[in-house]
């Protein structure tokens, strides 16, 4: 039997890749056709030409630059679609939300939280500061009994207990403004230290000032010289202290017919009327009138604490009506202003008659407060000229 002779491998290897390019047109053909027959059409594809017989088949490249530019074009797109959504008011869809929450991409539209169910905040509210913290109370004597009430009495159980006291039985607008002009203090802090008023407000830090004075003024003076003073007094808080709010206090009138040496209940509502209009309409400034329960123009016996003593005082009945009116549980009416009674007792001191010019044994004698009998009878002048400012005279 002959021998066969070999076919060289290149031959061989040529027709392998005829037989798989015919096998590939083969199954294209066969695709092509079932896809017709399903009414899809189909890409057709051009014919690869076979590779050569002895080269090696060669895997595509892939150009990763031309994949990051087109993956930074899609962001991009991305972001100025979103941009474009936000800036017109349009929130992200709840189905671009990821699960955790997010919006997907880099969007700045955040999703809106459901609005969890509101707790019972008002166990925990902070409990809000007294009205009176950082108050400091200054005045004389008709204050040191407000102060006794807050300290000792009924009124350490109000909002009154948060504020400090600063008072002198004989404190004045004059002796107020005699320390504004650098004169010592007059408010005794204890026994041993005495403060200005601006050293008061310094020591204690007032933010609010409550002041009460004109008793010991106008027992001197006349109602225009004790505003003018009080006036000064004030000006000069309100520009060293802008800030500080300022309320000045009525002065209670006194018992019906009561006249000391000028002080009367018609001359403290004259005071009164004048110092609401000065305080009326002014930054930082206020007017309490705390002698509105007097509505007959006298302070009703039964509030007095000293009806044998100057007849001005308040009890604690007095202060309690008092109090109410700074915790804003009273709210002050007009007082009226008194008219002067005649005293039943014939024996009062009416200042309306006031001038009575008298020659006695070449003596002249002046009576500045009216009639008056003297109990004695008698009197022996030993000096000469003698000005009596209680009533008759008798000189033996």
């Amino acid at each position: 039997m002959a021998n066969k002779r070999k076919r060289p491998a290149a031959m061989r290897e040529e027709e392998r890749q005829a037989q798989r390019a015919a096998a590939r047109a083969e199954r294209r053909t066969r695709r092509a056709a079932e896809q017709a027959a399903q009414n899809v059409p189909q890409k057709t594809e051009a014919p690869k030409a076979p590779q050569k017989a002895g080269v090696p088949h060669k895997k595509k490249k892939i150009n990763k630059f031309r994949v990051a530019v087109v993956c930074t074009a899609a962001v991009l797109v991305a972001l100025v679609a979103l941009g474009v959504a936000s800036a017109a008011g349009v929130r992200t869809p709840i189905s671009s939300i990821a699960a955790d929450g997010e919006p997907e991409f880099f969007s700045t539209v955040k999703p809106q939280a459901s609005a969890a169910p509101a707790e019972n905040t008002a166990s925990a509210a902070p409990t809000p500061s007294s009205a009176f913290d950082g108050a400091l109370f200054i005045g004389d004597s008709m204050t040191t009994c407000l102060k006794n009430y807050v300290t000792d009495g009924a009124g350490s159980t109000t909002a009154l207990s948060d504020a400090e006291f600063m008072t002198r039985s004989d404190y004045s607008w004059d002796e107020a403004q005699d320390e504004l002009n650098g004169g010592e203090g007059g408010l005794w802090l204890d026994d041993e230290t005495a403060l200005t008023v601006t050293e008061a407000i310094d020591r204690f830090s007032a933010t609010k000032l409550y002041i009460q004075l004109g008793k010991e003024d106008l027992t001197y003076n006349d109602v225009s010289d004790v505003m003018s003073t009080a006036q000064a007094v004030i000006s000069a808080l309100q520009t060293k202290y802008p800030n500080l709010e300022i309320t000045v206090q009525a002065v209670t009138p006194m018992l019906e017919w009561i006249d000391y040496q000028g002080l009367s209940s018609g001359t403290i509502a004259q005071y009164n009327e004048a110092m609401q209009t000065y305080c009326t309409g002014k930054k930082n400034l206020k007017f309490l009138n705390i002698a509105a329960f007097c509505t007959e123009g006298y302070l009703p016996a039964e509030y007095c604490a000293d009806p044998e003593g100057l007849c001005i005082h308040l009890n604690d009945e007095g202060c309690a009506i008092w109090a109410d009116y700074l915790l804003g549980n009273k709210t002050p009416e007009p007082s009226s202003t008194p008219t002067p009674t005649p005293d039943p007792n014939g024996d009062s001191t009416d200042n309306t008659d006031n001038t009575d010019t008298t020659d006695i044994a070449g003596d002249t004698y002046t009576d500045d407060s009216g009639d008056y009998t003297d109990n004695t009878g008698d009197y022996t002048d030993d000096t000469g000229d003698y000005t009596d400012d209680t009533g008759d005279y008798t000189e033996e």
